[in-house]
């Protein structure tokens, strides 16, 4: 036998379905923006998703489809969807070369008259405002600010009676001594190219400086300059004297970032991201963990206190999103002085001004890495990130040759050049 509702569910009911629109109109009422990132690990997930619920609460009736990807397979995919029109409202960009191309093509939102209100603007680094912008405008907002660094464990090399190296041959004198006990000198998993690439972009500005690799991508000097031939030879050297871990080729970053953590490596060469992946990780090892400039090389040219670094997280809206206005304020959420806060209670170097209260919240290895970054003279952009796509690509192609030993430092050079001049 079916029994009745209660008089006061009925009328519950009754209230919900009549209050308001009606569903159909309720459910058009809602709108939508996609956000595309790849910080989809601890930490950085956490405080994006909390900037998200922020905006959303402030913003009834607007909601945000997070979806984030892999690295990797990121770099794929946002290509193809712009060039299809489809991409996302918000997206995750490193500023440089893809972004510019974006911007020249149209598919960006230039955030110049965005950036002027409520003095927006005066709240970022300039030099990592400057990664994100073209002469035709600024078109991302910056969050992280990543230097990369020569981290080494403390006790190890301590054990071993030997000192942080200052230059390139103190870094083999050392590789020497730490071999024959058995430990990789430098780990490194090379399989995307990237971490490998690390080591050639410090070489070529120890060797000439960042100022060459500017103009050789504004084409006022050669990619075949002696001083990036100097600088694959030199990592020739580096390979050639077993720095690197066996098959370092064939192992992801994961893969040495754990070699390093346990031990079977003294030093790695990595952005300061390092240092929250430790405290998530390997939470024993912060203690161990000290950071030092990259060598200096002999009769090099640059200024060796030029560090490498980058926009490692930065936010852009794209053309196509109908709600143009609705994303950039989103952005601002996304900048916020709160996440700038939390950001750096992760060990992450925000890339907008921070107080000394702030900087204090930084673990003591990324307050090391945050002393270079504010000591340099000049920061050394990424190349795969600064140069347009069909350069940046050719780049990675001629470090790894060097690395895997198909092309010599001098074919890899010209084959740089001759990219660079069909690029202009």
């Amino acid at each position: 036998m079916l029994r009745p509702f209660p008089a006061s569910l009925v009328l519950a009911a009754t209230l919900l379905v009549g209050c308001g629109k009606p569903a159909e109109q309720r459910q058009e009422s809602i709108t939508t923006l996609t956000f595309w990132h790849i910080m989809n690990y601890s930490g950085p997930e956490e405080i994006l998703a909390d900037a998200v619920r922020r905006f959303e609460a402030a913003h009834p009736g607007v909601r945000v489809e997070v979806q984030t990807f892999a690295n990797d397979a990121y770099k794929q995919k946002l290509p193809v969807e712009m060039a299809s029109n489809t991409p996302p409202d918000v997206f995750f960009t490193w500023g440089g070369g893809m972004l510019a191309e974006f911007a020249r093509a149209g598919r960006v939102v230039n955030l110049d008259q965005a950036l002027l209100q409520d003095g927006w603007r005066e709240r970022f680094i300039e030099q990592a405002l400057a990664i994100c912008s073209t002469p035709e405008g600024t078109f991302a907002v910056p969050l992280d600010l990543s230097v990369v660094a020569l981290w080494y464990n403390r006790d190890l090399l301590a054990k071993h009676g030997i000192e942080p190296p200052a230059t390139l041959d103190d870094l083999l004198v050392a590789s020497a001594k730490l071999k024959a006990a058995g430990i990789t000198p430098v780990s490194l998993g090379n399989r995307t190219v990237w971490p490998g690439a690390f080591h050639f972009i410090y070489l070529a500005a120890r060797r000439g400086g960042a100022e060459l690799f500017l103009d050789a991508a504004a084409g006022k000097a050669s990619f075949a300059d002696p001083a990036f031939v100097a600088a694959g030879e030199d990592l020739r050297r580096l390979i050639d004297a077993g720095v690197f871990p066996s098959g370092f080729n064939g192992l992801d970053d994961g893969a040495a970032r754990t070699r390093f953590f346990s031990e079977e490596a003294a030093m790695y060469l990595m952005g300061n991201w390092l240092v929250p992946r430790a405290m998530t990780a390997a939470p024993e090892f912060m203690d161990r963990l000290g950071c030092i400039p990259f060598p200096a090389v002999a009769d090099g040219k640059g200024n060796t206190s030029t560090v490498v670094g980058g926009v490692n997280c930065g936010f852009a809206v794209s053309s196509s999103c109908p709600h143009p206005e609705l994303a950039i304020e989103l952005l601002r959420y996304l900048t916020a002085p709160d996440v700038v806060d939390a950001w750096c209670g992760i060990g992450r170097i925000p890339a907008l001004q921070v107080g000394a209260e702030q900087v204090a919240k930084l673990p003591p290895p990324t307050r090391a890495a945050h002393s270079l970054l504010v000591q340099a003279p000049r920061l050394q952009p990424y190349y795969d990130q600064y140069l347009p796509p069909r350069l940046a690509e050719e780049h990675t192609n001629t470090t790894q040759g060097i690395f895997a030993g198909t092309l010599t430092p001098q074919a890899a050079a010209e084959r740089m050049a001759k990219q660079a001049a069909g690029n202009q």
